[in-house]
């Protein structure tokens, strides 16, 4: 999976979905495309390994219930 695909190709729009792909340099990467397919996050960095790619998206969905904090 490549992370410029296009739309069509990444399936039904709908529900928000992870995507993990594997990048030029041999790293892992993840976006997170909302219900409408626009991108809304990304891994930010790759990671050596698809396991700790995997990992860090159980993170994020894991923060779910975190407080927001403003100035």
């Amino acid at each position: 999976m490549s992370h410029d695909q296009d739309a069509d190709e990444l399936g039904p729009a709908g529900q928000p979905t992870y995507f993990v792909y594997e990048d030029g340099g041999q790293r892992w990467r993840w976006f997170l495309l909302d219900g409408q397919r626009r991108k809304i996050a990304n891994s930010g960095r790759g990671y050596r390994s698809r396991a700790d790619c995997l990992a860090s998206i159980d993170l994020v969905r894991l923060s779910a219930a975190a407080g927001l904090r403003e100035p």
